[in-house]
């Protein structure tokens, strides 16, 4: 990534939100380390394998964040743990409401990996890990093609996490639930898309890679209109599973509104910081954390990167209202992405 010039967030709108603070230095830093022949080239190999793939080793973590309560967890792993195929309508579900910041249950590392859904249709965790950067890699794309702001591609990002959370990549095409997940983020993000535009443009990602994303489709002369529907399909499905709840709470308001009080808001450490908290959106830190938890965590692995003491602002955990414990294995799974 570059980061040869200091960064300057742009003006907050109407909402005091700042929208689309971060495309450039996001497509560059983004593309640098998923996209073209690499990316196709790793994801093919895995998916050739088709679940001989070994595990990655699971990372535990402590649960100092707080998951739903221990019954529905019983029933959640009980059910995960059962022989009976999944099914989109029996699929365990884990808690409900996953958005609303200050009444989430969120979810421990752990659990994410072990009782995933797609666990019983022997997609083991390195695949599944593949299958979501896939769908991160195809998401960034296509929310740039139709010049979306990065917070709503970043929302596309999370509800697809929060749909894979519940129902198996088995049964659900990622590929179908991505482009259907990011006209809703459009809408829920205030910055609607038409439904054709993101059809084609999805379309012409496909075509530009050679890579058969809908190869369930029938391309006749109505195979436009075949696409339109399945979307269409997918969208109400992503709505019932995650019970019409589409708000996505980002690090961003957060990283800024603390920079801004320790006077660093026009430095390279923000926006160093700025392009980890894009890069995290490829992983689980969204179900584990709260989002001021992910700044923080972005913030110092920012300053660890340029030896900047960070931790001599003697207010910095009061303006983040985190821990130690919660910002190290932030740090560790950012620092994860890129090794």
């Amino acid at each position: 990534m570059s980061f040869s010039r200091s960064y300057r967030p742009p003006p907050p709108d109407h909402r005091g939100h700042h929208r689309d603070p971060y495309r450039s230095a996001t497509t560059t830093s983004y593309h640098h380390s998923t996209t073209d022949g690499d990316y196709l080239r790793k994801h093919r190999r895995a998916v050739a394998n088709d679940g001989s793939v070994p595990d990655a080793p699971v990372s535990k973590r402590r649960r100092s964040v707080p998951v739903w309560d221990a019954a529905a967890a019983k029933n959640y792993r009980d059910a995960v743990a059962s022989n009976a195929p999944s099914t989109s309508s029996s699929a365990p579900r884990p808690p409900r409401r996953l958005a609303a910041v200050d009444d989430t249950m969120f979810l421990s590392r752990d659990e994410i990996e072990r009782c995933s859904p797609s666990r019983r249709d022997g997609i083991d965790l390195l695949r599944e890990t593949h299958l979501r950067y896939s769908y991160c890699w195809y998401l960034q794309n296509l929310g740039i093609r139709l010049q979306l702001p990065q917070t709503t591609i970043g929302t596309a990002m999370v509800l697809c996490h929060r749909f894979y959370v519940r129902r198996s990549h088995a049964g659900n095409d990622r590929f179908l639930i991505a482009t259907a997940a990011l006209f809703l983020a459009a809408k829920s993000e205030e910055t609607p898309c038409p439904l054709n535009s993101v059809l084609r443009a999805s379309c012409e990602i496909c075509n530009r890679q050679e890579f058969a994303f809908f190869p369930y489709l029938l391309y006749g002369q109505d195979w436009f209109e075949q696409y339109r529907e399945r979307v269409i399909e997918a969208e109400q499905i992503i709505l019932t599973t995650l019970d019409f709840e589409l708000t996505v709470e980002h690090p961003y308001d957060p990283l800024a509104s603390v920079f801004s009080k320790l006077g660093l808001s026009q430095t390279l450490l923000l926006n160093i910081a700025w392009n980890l908290i894009s890069e995290g959106l490829r992983s689980s830190l969204w179900l584990q954390f709260k989002p001021h938890h992910i700044a923080a965590g972005a913030a110092f692995v920012a300053a660890k990167f340029l030896n900047f003491d960070l931790a001599s602002y003697q207010s910095i955990w009061h303006e983040f209202e985190t821990t130690p414990s919660i910002l190290q294995d932030v740090m560790q799974q950012l620092m994860e992405l890129f090794y």
